[in-house]
């Protein structure tokens, strides 16, 4: 038996346990296309990443173990639905609140790993936008503007990949913005592959007509924070491994 069906978590088939701690703090790896938490309960289609109920007030997921006992997965966090990679819930709502205002707080330490064409001009180091919010007949887009500042350090760590001169950068969030890494990348001409809404349309068409990729390359790989329990301070940290679609790719 694994460890999801042992602790009785209705994980999407897609989606894994990374890491858990006895606080009841999880780790999980959310697959590209997955709703963090259902959005719309009309869509049948979407899926989550519990196969549970959702209760907006609480923010948790809540199910039935097969002995009958009620659970709950309070979600400290969310992430975009193209975006895969790490998300953190606890079955501890006290716990859970903690690590909330810590991700509020920016207390959490987050990197992503994003693939993009190569640009010889972008440079490493901190990255400073002031975005703002439009919405246009119901879409959400963002744009620069005079809103708050968003920070991100970007180290580019591999360069000149494949026959496509593709690049893998990784990107630390100071700041959390919705939108906010994938804006940064298009607005210097480094838009993160497979972003419908903000990418090089053309050259997304032409890698998914070759490689069959489809999705956003942008993925949680890295969470480090720490909380209290029992009067002791957890360190908790977990990585999460580049997808082997995002790897093969820039070779």
């Amino acid at each position: 038996m694994n460890k999801v069906s042992e602790l009785g978590i209705p994980l999407d088939k897609n989606c894994q346990l990374i890491e858990h701690h006895s606080s009841g703090v999880f780790a999980f790896e959310k697959a590209p296309g997955v709703l963090s938490h259902p959005n719309n309960k009309l869509s049948k289609k979407s899926r989550s990443l519990l196969n549970a109920e959702y209760c907006k007030e609480e923010e948790c997921y809540e199910w039935q173990n097969s002995d009958g006992t009620k659970k709950k997965l309070y979600l400290c966090h969310r992430l975009d639905s193209p975006t895969s990679g790490i998300i953190i819930g606890s079955t501890d709502s006290k716990i859970a609140e903690n690590l909330k205002k810590k991700f509020e707080n920016r207390e959490v330490e987050k990197t992503y790993l994003a693939i993009t064409p190569h640009n010889p001009k972008v440079r490493e180091g901190i990255w400073r936008d002031r975005l703002i919010e439009k919405r246009n007949d119901g879409n959400l887009r963002v744009v620069r503007g005079n809103g708050p500042e968003c920070l991100v350090k970007v180290k580019i760590l591999r360069r000149n990949c494949s026959r496509y001169n593709l690049q893998l950068i990784e990107m630390k969030p100071l700041t959390g913005r919705t939108h906010q890494l994938r804006v940064q990348s298009m607005l210097r001409r480094v838009p993160i592959l497979g972003d419908k809404t903000y990418g090089d349309f053309s050259l997304n068409r032409r890698i998914q007509k070759a490689t069959k990729l489809d999705r956003l390359c942008l993925h949680s790989a890295e969470i480090r924070f720490t909380y209290d329990f029992e009067n002791k301070e957890v360190e908790f940290r977990c990585e999460c491994p580049l997808p082997r679609l995002m790897g093969k790719i820039l070779t």
